[in-house]
């Protein structure tokens, strides 16, 4: 059975991705502030979602690079751990009507009765398609950035969970400002922005988010010299 990517490669892609998202964000500071001698708020503005992209974009393309890295061809599911394969589970179409179907059958305030026979069929289809599942390789030909787990925004909590599956140490990497960037960049996003943010501001943001991202990359090297 053979690795699915390589550790140069993964290494390679790591590197150009770093090097894209830091561009991101030298471009802004090239617009949005040395350009900008107006003072312009209106672009300070927006400036604060495409910071928070240059981190989310590349929280996602590295996470990826991982779960492939971890992908070994041919290797059936049950060979991985749980949480490994949990990931998969989630894009099964098995698992999602497995649950639509038990979610059929309850109702919802009141304590569940004793075991129906509907609810046995169920429960016992679904228990075939695992154990055939669990027989199957996974397939390393899918999107692996469909399996990083980003919900509405990657915040701490997010960056934890996506590294738990991988057994990525983030402990070191100081999630402190991350909430603040998600607050201003949320509140855009929903017209709760009642004033332009300062230059300040913006030259803070552009610094612990270039920051994250290069110690978010450390980290990322660091997992794919040891795996």
């Amino acid at each position: 059975m053979a690795i699915h990517l390589r550790l140069p490669s993964a290494k390679t892609e790591a590197k150009q991705a770093l090097e894209r998202h830091l561009q991101i964000l030298s471009d802004i500071r090239e617009r949005c502030i040395s350009n900008n001698q107006a003072n312009d708020g209106f672009l300070y503005m927006m400036a604060i979602p495409i910071i928070y992209a240059a981190w989310e974009g590349y929280f996602k393309i590295s996470c990826s690079i991982c779960l492939r890295r971890y992908c070994i061809r041919g290797r059936k599911v049950k060979g991985y751990d749980n949480m490994y394969a949990a990931l998969w589970l989630q894009k099964e179409g098995f698992l999602a009507s497995f649950l639509q179907k038990l979610l059929n059958t309850m109702s919802l305030g009141t304590p569940p009765k004793k075991q129906a026979a509907g609810k046995f069929n169920i429960l016992s289809d679904f228990t075939s398609d695992m154990k055939l599942w669990l027989e199957r390789p996974v397939d390393h030909f899918t999107d692996f950035d469909s399996l990083v787990m980003t919900h509405s925004n990657v915040n701490k909590g997010v960056a934890e969970l996506n590294s738990k599956i991988i057994g990525l140490d983030i402990s070191h990497i100081d999630f402190g400002r991350l909430d603040n960037l998600l607050e201003q960049r949320n509140s855009i996003a929903h017209g709760g922005f009642v004033a332009y943010p300062t230059l300040n501001n913006i030259d803070e943001l552009l610094i612990y988010t270039k920051n994250l991202i290069e110690s978010f990359h450390a980290s990322i090297i660091d997992w794919l010299g040891r795996n």
